[in-house]
């Protein structure tokens, strides 16, 4: 039996090994990525970070049983950059399962993410599955926003689809200045734009991104299913954005993945106040409510913060600090 990392020939090999790990006993539903046997392959076609080495595979029989892929995704965490991986792709073998395999895979990840620099790793998963290996619980807060705009709320904005080619220049000063001081979003470059957050994926459209424009001149971008906003940035004042927002919503709640307290003192003064009936009998307002943010690990062996330095500290400063990850960088 060895742990290692995986090869480039054997991508079509590992491939294959996911495809029966996830699909095994299980109804596929049509359409699904997992019913594609090369869905792996696919997706980190579209990683421009991704190297085999990131792979760690079991072989043992002669063939490979299990692996674990970290995903590396560089973190803006305020005024520096730390190198973090997301885990995924995890799996065994159906013959190999029961054994207790790929936890020793993780294992042996966890001992590369170290010797390669890695501060620490998270992964979207069961804690009963992944606590036992050390991976602990994050939850910070989202915002839900359920408000009446005040009657002079500025309404001078327009928001119009982004040029995935036109815009990006524009997209990327934005992201830099409002994400790029936050702690959490992912580093990317002008190729990762390209390749991940602006493309079609193999089964889903391209997001659509709209430019916030003021007397000409970009503001803001925010990128949106429904009411819910799956990723915003602004430069100077938000309340133009948020209004807009808040206004094509038309009386829905508005779901922001995140919360600032720049966000909530905005939205305060962009909202009305409701007459005595209304709090009655019609109450709006903004409410935080806790959200999953995944499992995480810390690996770090020279702490690069005197505040984090294990796996509860890095939990604590994430959450007291805001932590923020955009959808479009989850692997």
């Amino acid at each position: 039996m060895t742990i290692r990392a995986l090869r480039p020939e054997e991508y079509d090999e590992h491939a294959e090994l996911i495809y029966v790990s996830y699909t095994h006993e299980r109804e596929i539903p049509e359409g699904s990525m997992l019913a594609d046997r090369s869905w792996w392959l696919r997706g980190i076609e579209r990683d421009a970070r991704y190297v085999p080495e990131q792979t760690r595979v079991m072989e043992l029989d002669g063939r490979l049983v299990a692996s674990v892929t970290c995903y590396e995704r560089p973190t803006h965490m305020g005024v520096r950059q730390a190198k973090a991986a997301c885990i995924g792709s995890v799996c065994t073998h159906p013959d190999y399962r029961r054994r207790g395999l790929v936890r020793q895979v993780l294992e042996e990840a966890v001992q590369w993410m170290a010797s390669e620099g890695f501060e620490w790793s998270f992964l979207y998963g069961k804690a009963e599955v992944y606590g036992g290996s050390g991976w602990l619980n994050l939850s910070t807060w989202d915002t839900i926003a359920n408000l009446r705009l005040r009657e002079d709320a500025p309404g001078d904005l327009t928001l119009r689809p982004a040029d995935p080619e036109a815009d990006l220049p524009t997209l990327m000063r934005i992201y830099n200045a409002f994400s790029g001081r936050m702690v959490g979003p992912t580093v990317r470059t002008e190729e990762y734009w390209r390749a991940r957050i602006l493309a079609a994926g193999p089964w889903s459209p391209a997001p659509v991104y709209e430019i916030a424009e003021q007397a000409g001149e970009p503001v803001g971008y925010v990128c949106m299913s429904g009411a819910s906003v799956r990723e915003i940035g602004w430069l100077g004042r938000p309340h133009e954005l948020l209004a807009a927002i808040i206004a094509r919503a038309e009386g829905q709640p508005v779901h922001f993945g995140f919360s600032l307290a720049k966000l909530t003192g905005a939205l305060r003064e962009i909202s009305a106040i409701p007459t005595q009936q209304q709090c009655f009998s019609e109450p709006g307002g903004v409410e935080l409510r806790e959200a999953y943010r995944g499992l995480w690990r810390y690996h770090s062996p020279e702490p690069q913060s005197p505040t984090i330095t294990d796996t509860p500290s890095l939990l604590r400063a994430l959450r007291d600090l805001d932590y923020i990850m955009w959808p479009a960088d989850r692997a």
